[in-house]
């Protein structure tokens, strides 16, 4: 068994991906986009550094309370823990849950070396977040050169990435606030704000 660093975790959501989903961000990155969103990840320091089959028995709590879909994997990057990232994607794929990841390598520089994970992945976006090419047209996608890329044809035919707004939720616990989502706008296509409180 694996151990992965996990920087948070989120027990269900509604926008990071179709469907309600688990979502894990990573801790650690070494591209190093300007000005990424996600700052607090970037440092390569242990967090949560969790065995993975620990975070896998959050991922059933989830599945059991919340009926997820699938996961959405996130960073940092995920692809600087391998091993931890892999024994996750196979206890995922093995139970029938659908994957979506992050990554700010390219694909085809991936394939090769990770081919056992990708092909166990329904949708990967890859590519450095480009701040001088910001895209305002497909949610959660940072900028024009990441791609959407499915692998499998689970979601063949979704088009949620192409969707033009933006969206972020709340949920409120005993002594906490969660805030998450596209942090560009809170309004769609229409001008209608798109959160929700659970």
């Amino acid at each position: 068994m694996a151990n992965i660093n996990v920087g948070r975790f989120l027990m269900n959501s509604e926008i990071e991906g179709p469907g309600t989903r688990f979502v894990v961000w990573l801790q650690g990155c070494t591209i190093g986009c300007k000005s990424c969103c996600n700052q607090e990840l970037i440092p390569m320091v242990p967090k949560f550094l969790m065995p993975v089959s620990f975070l896998f028995e959050k991922i059933k709590e989830a599945k059991q309370k919340y009926n997820i879909e699938g996961i959405t994997i996130l960073g940092g990057e995920p692809f600087i823990q391998p091993d931890g990232l892999e024994e996750l994607i196979d206890l995922c794929y093995e139970n029938d849950l659908t994957i979506i990841c992050f990554t700010g390598y390219i694909y085809e520089n991936l394939k090769d070396e990770y081919s056992n994970i990708l092909k166990k992945i329904d949708i990967l976006i890859d590519g450095p977040f480009i701040a001088n090419q910001l895209d305002i047209k497909r949610r959660l996608i940072g900028s024009k050169n990441q791609r959407v890329i499915k692998i499998t044809d689970k979601y063949k035919d979704c088009d949620y990435f192409e969707q033009p707004h933006s969206q972020f939720e709340i949920q409120l616990f005993k002594d906490r606030v969660i805030i998450n989502g596209d942090g560009v706008a809170i309004d769609n296509e229409h001008g209608q704000v798109c959160f929700k409180i659970k």
